[in-house]
């Protein structure tokens, strides 16, 4: 299958509503954010929908992208596919079947957790460990986030990423497929994923190492979650038939933080945190980190309950999901699982192609020019105060210097600059302040001195 040629992006700036502050360029790790015009902007090529922007905005400028509910309308087989996570943000007298039923009530046909598809995912990942274990650490691809991130700015390590398929992909495809089993076409079949984070939009709109992602749609679990609490308040259910098939209890701590390497006898790590992430991926980009099988990456603290679209307290999600987990691993286990009758086929579906490389500094396509583009950035950046107080709209130096030599900025944008000059009179008040007023809109007009 082809790859994307370009990212889909779930995150954006609302203009009308940001005023040019800088705590979003601040937090970026891979520097995709710059202010113009007095207003913050983000690098489509850069992005990788951590969220990171979208928790330190001071004023709610940085918006996400979702599909509407009403689209659910569109399919006679309306599937509501919902992580453990969500069930996990209700309060403890809720239960599972409450939430389902009202799922329905809602408009969907028929509810599925996602985690059924761990069944799969963890098999295939013990072998793929075996088969590729001259290549460790091998890389879980479970946090969109984190394969994106090290594609941008770990570019080396993409061939490091386990090239499997997320339980929510594998979930999606058993549905569309037991679905067409029971005779409805590929087009009456609309499944939509509820998402805690803003990196899972974008990667079912463009998904990484697939030409197309088996899922329709987007819904914000924040979203979802005060819909469905709403109407549970307006209408507590009780004893509604509607019965729960839980995953396992290994299931459905997959998506918190070390929830993933528990399923698996080797040396692992579980990280979570995107600055945590980049720290350990710059160590491993070194070769500083030996003996290490499986790294289990999350974008967010705690994994999925600290996502950016998860309503409730990330901790009290936890301990909700692993109380959960404890009661589901005292009851008998389900045999068969619920995925067994497409297993095979489920399995032949699991793999991706490979993941490339999208370095966010390329400076030309010929490797001469290139490298002159090189030398002439690091002269540039030895110019540059190194002080990073982000007064030029981009976040530190580098990315200035970088800017420059992409066509993307100039030299005068630095203020440190513009002083010197003016100290050795080689330039007037109006020449210094020019490209930074540019750069921040006329807000330095309301500076008195």
């Amino acid at each position: 299958m082809d790859q994307q040629t370009s990212f889909h992006h779930a995150l954006f700036v609302d203009t009308d509503i940001c005023n040019g502050c800088v705590h979003c360029m601040r937090v970026c790790p891979t520097k995709a954010i710059r202010v113009r015009d007095g207003k913050a902007r983000i690098d489509a090529n850069r992005c990788i929908d951590c969220g990171n922007c979208y928790r330190v905005c001071p004023v709610r400028a940085i918006r996400v992208e979702q599909d509407d509910l009403s689209l659910i309308l569109n399919y006679p087989v309306r599937v509501a596919l919902i992580p453990s996570v969500f069930l996990g943000q209700f309060p403890d007298h809720i239960k599972p079947e409450d939430i389902y039923s009202t799922l329905i009530r809602l408009g969907f046909t028929s509810v599925f957790e996602v985690e059924h598809g761990v069944e799969i995912i963890r098999d295939e990942i013990g072998a793929y460990l075996k088969k590729h274990s001259h290549q460790i650490p091998l890389i879980s691809s479970f946090c969109p986030s984190v394969v994106r991130l090290i594609q941008v700015r770990y570019p080396s390590l993409t061939s490091h990423i386990i090239r499997l398929k997320t339980p929510h992909d594998i979930s999606a495809i058993y549905c569309r497929k037991y679905y067409e089993d029971q005779g409805y076409r590929a087009d009456q079949i609309g499944i939509f994923y509820v998402t805690p984070c803003a990196a899972k939009i974008a990667a079912v709109k463009s998904p990484v190492g697939e030409r197309v992602s088996s899922i329709n749609g987007v819904i914000n679990m924040d979203f979802l979650y005060n819909k469905v609490l709403a109407s549970i308040c307006r209408k507590p259910e009780t004893d509604n038939g509607i019965k729960v098939l839980s995953p396992g209890s290994q299931a459905i701590k997959w998506t918190l933080t070390r929830g993933e390497v528990s399923c698996f006898n080797v040396r692992a790590l579980g990280i979570d945190g995107i600055q945590e992430v980049c720290n350990f991926l710059e160590k491993v980009e070194m070769d500083q980190v030996k003996g290490v099988d499986f790294l289990e990456l999350r974008a967010c603290q705690e994994g999925c309950p600290g996502g950016i679209l998860a309503p409730s307290n990330p901790f009290l999600t936890v301990e909700t999901m692993e109380q959960r987990a404890v009661n589901c691993s005292s009851k008998p286990a389900e045999s068969p699982g619920v995925l067994d009758q497409y297993r095979d086929y489920l399995i032949s579906q699991a793999s991706v192609d490979p993941i490339e490389p999208r370095s966010i500094l390329k400076l030309d396509q010929e490797v001469g020019v290139a490298m002159t583009k090189l030398t002439a950035l690091q002269d540039i950046e030895s110019k540059l105060p190194g002080l990073d107080c982000a007064a030029c709209g981009a976040p530190e130096c580098n990315a200035l210097a970088e800017d420059i030599i992409l066509g993307k900025g100039s030299i005068e944008q630095c203020p440190f600059i513009g002083l010197g000059n003016l100290i050795d009179e080689s330039a007037d008040l109006s020449d210094v302040i020019k490209p930074i007023r540019e750069v921040w809109s006329g807000k330095i007009k309301q500076i008195k001195l």
